[in-house]
């Protein structure tokens, strides 16, 4: 093989080990969240564009169970690259310091920042969760080091998880968004397309 050959296998050998840490260090802190009231019922409790809702559920249901550095509420600075996060298709997002707003955004000792921006669906809570496994660090871009999951009463899940793998690819491709893109990688046996990788 030839050194770039070499290089690009070991990238993504540590990319794939990173993100299989990330995805069990979250699901087990969001499942002990469902393990403390039985249920999902907690979720509901969260209401889409209420600060109060979403910080108080982070406080009691999540914090206690995942080893957190630093916390900012309300799109505060301090937690979230200060650039603009971008889509894989190279166009930027229109926030700063993290992505949505009412959101809670934190840094956990494994060197992750966390977005959590919270929704509903069916009159059911569910909680967007962006995840940058590398921090501040760049690229800071959807599909190579942001990704995104929905924490609902179907459990911790990547977006996407009910799309075709046409539109998984198509969205997780240089011309898309990389919404879906850890959803591809789940679904090609854990490999990262060569040219996702950061």
């Amino acid at each position: 093989m030839t050194m770039p050959s070499l290089i690009a296998n070991y990238r993504s050998k540590v990319a794939v080990t990173q993100l299989k840490k990330m995805y069990s260090v979250m699901s087990q802190a969001l499942l002990f969240t469902v393990q403390q009231d039985g249920d999902y019922s907690s979720l509901n409790e969260i209401q889409d564009n209420d600060s109060i809702s979403i910080q108080t559920w982070y406080k009691t249901a999540l914090k206690p169970y995942i080893k957190i550095t630093n916390e900012c509420f309300d799109n505060k600075p301090g937690c979230w690259t200060d650039e603009r996060t971008k889509y894989l298709n190279g166009n930027s997002l229109n926030y700063h310091n993290g992505i949505g707003t009412n959101i809670v955004v934190f840094n956990t000792i494994d060197g992750y920042s966390v977005n959590l921006d919270a929704s509903t669906h069916n009159g059911s809570g569910v909680l967007k969760v962006y995840v940058d496994i590398n921090g501040k660090k760049l690229p800071n871009t959807l599909g190579k080091d942001i990704y995104i999951f929905e924490f609902s009463d179907k459990g911790f899940i990547p977006a996407g998880h009910d799309k075709s793998d046409e539109e998984i690819n198509a969205d997780c491709s240089k011309n898309g968004n990389g919404y879906y893109c850890f959803e591809k990688i789940m679904r090609n046996g854990w490999e990262i397309d060569k040219e996702n990788l950061w």
